[in-house]
Formats: structure tokens, C-alpha cells, sequence
């Protein structure tokens, strides 16, 4: 109970450290020639930033299992957790936009290259205090252990992870398409429908960044492969859905519902293919 309680305080503050790395890349890209997309027509920055807070906090929540979870000091904690934050909540999505969406915040290169950036700094500041504030709970820092032991197991094991997430992504997707392809056709809300030969190629190259960032998560992971399935499934759920879904308040209530049921679905399952592919079982890590 009293872990619960604590959330109380350590939810705003990893809300605060969110919007200080947002602030400070706020402040930094343009002396660095970057200039700043126009906001997704319809948008109020005054109610984007609300949703921001909450979509931080509801990222703390989620995430503070995997960093109690992590065999690693703190620095390897941060980096590791940062980079998974940031290429599932903001590059993944940015090159998927390119293709689904003609909003400022992609509507170009450099846009892209911007939002992708901006986002930086948020998570590096945001991830800084959840690894500070929710810590292993007196568990050794130890080496990355994973279930292949061999050149041959990593080979087939790594090609079927990275066929697993576009496949997984078109199955779901595909599912829930007939429930939102109308605001898509209309090119309502700034969406457009990709062709198949930029989707296929657009989600094996997602599906390599994902892997990369999600490997060290499954390699310092302390407790069973239960906690780490559910733990990592909506970890990327969240994540993924930050943009898409928790901070999207302009998209009709349809869009948020059935997408973020897509994006649940494809975490879930991802997560689960991830785990038991490559992690170790318990007797394994105590090694």
C-alpha cells in the first residue's frame, strides 16, 4: 500500500521532468537551425500540453516495473530505458507519420528530424527520474544473460523477431481497419492511406529499431518471464501509443479506442515473442 501511496508524489515529478527536457529542446533546436512544424490543425497548445502531462505520468506508471526489474546500475538503467522510450514513443512513430499523416509535425525531413529530437530530451529527463525514483529493490547488478547460446540460435532467433512485429502489425491492423478506414479515405484529421510497398519495408525497419532497444531490457531482466512478458507488452503499448493515442485529443474517440486496442494487441503479442525467444529462464540468470 505504501508503494502505491508514493505514486501520489513521484508521478508529478516525473510529469515536471518531462516537460523540463521539453522545454530545454524547446529552447535548443532552434539555435540549432531547426524551426518548429505548425501544431495538427484544430490543436490548442494550452490542451496539448495537459495531455502531455498526463501521457507522462501514465509513462511512469507503465514503465516503473522495467526499471525495478533491471539487473544494471543507474546509468545503464537510464540509458538503456531512455532509448527504449524514445525510439518506440517518438522515432517509430515520426517514420511511420511520414507515410500515414500530412501534419506539419511531418510534412518534411527536417520536420521529422525535429519532432524526432524534440522528444529527445523529454525522454532522457523523464526515464532519469523514474530509474531514480523507482529502484531495484536490493537486486545485484549482474552481466546480460539470454536463452541462445550460440551463433546459430541468435541467427534464426533475431530473423523471426524481426518478421514477428510487421506481422503482427498487419494482422491487428487489418482487424481493426474496417472500423476507422473511412477517416483515412476522407483524409480527415491530416491521414492518408500508404501503399503496400512503403508499408512492408517501413515495418521490418521499425521492427530492427524495436528489437535493438528491447534486447538489453529482456538481457538485465531479474524475475520470471511472466512478469517480463507483461511488463515489456505494455511498456510498449504505452509508448507506442503515446502520440497515437494518449496525447491524440483532437482524433475522434473511434480512432483512440480502436487503435489503441490495435496497439495493445500488437505489444502484447510482440512482447510475448520477444520473451520467449531470448529470455533466459531464472535458473539461467542466477549464474
Amino acid at each position: 500500500m505504501m508503494r502505491y501511496l508514493s505514486f501520489l508524489w513521484k508521478l508529478p515529478l516525473c510529469g515536471l521532468a518531462f516537460f523540463i527536457g521539453m522545454a530545454l529542446g524547446g529552447i535548443l533546436l532552434p539555435t540549432l537551425g531547426f524551426t518548429p512544424p505548425a501544431m495538427p490543425a484544430g490543436t490548442d497548445a494550452g490542451i496539448i500540453t495537459y495531455w502531455f502531462l498526463i501521457g507522462s505520468m501514465i509513462l511512469a506508471v507503465i514503465l516503473a516495473p522495467l526499471s525495478r526489474r533491471l539487473g544494471a546500475g543507474w546509468l545503464i538503467r537510464w540509458l538503456f530505458l531512455s532509448l527504449f522510450v524514445w525510439v518506440f514513443s517518438a522515432v517509430g512513430m515520426v517514420l511511420e507519420s511520414f507515410f500515414f499523416m500530412t501534419t506539419g509535425a511531418v510534412s518534411s525531413l527536417e520536420n521529422g528530424l525535429f519532432t524526432m529530437l524534440n522528444f529527445l530530451l523529454p525522454s532522457l529527463f523523464l526515464c532519469g527520474m523514474i530509474v531514480s525514483l523507482f529502484r531495484p529493490d536490493g537486486m545485484p547488478t549482474r552481466q546480460p544473460s539470454f536463452a541462445p547460446s550460440s551463433l546459430a540460435g541468435w541467427l534464426w532467433r533475431i530473423a523471426a523477431a524481426l518478421l514477428t512485429y510487421p506481422l503482427v502489425y498487419f494482422i491487428f491492423g487489418l482487424l481493426v481497419q474496417p472500423l476507422i478506414v473511412g477517416f483515412y479515405a476522407a483524409g480527415q484529421y491530416e491521414l492518408a492511406i500508404p501503399a503496400w510497398g512503403q508499408m512492408i519495408p517501413l515495418q521490418l525497419g521499425r521492427s530492427l529499431l524495436f528489437l535493438l532497444v528491447s534486447l538489453p531490457i529482456i538481457g538485465f531482466w531479474q524475475g520470471s518471464r511472466r512478469t517480463l512478458w507483461l511488463s515489456l507488452g505494455f511498456a510498449i503499448f504505452a509508448c507506442t501509443g503515446f502520440m497515437a493515442v494518449i496525447t491524440a485529443y483532437w482524433f475522434p474517440w473511434q480512432m483512440r479506442l480502436f487503435h489503441g486496442l490495435e496497439l495493445l494487441a500488437d505489444g502484447l503479442v510482440y512482447a510475448g515473442m520477444l520473451t520467449w525467444l531470448f529470455a533466459a529462464n531464472q535458473a539461467d540468470r542466477k549464474r
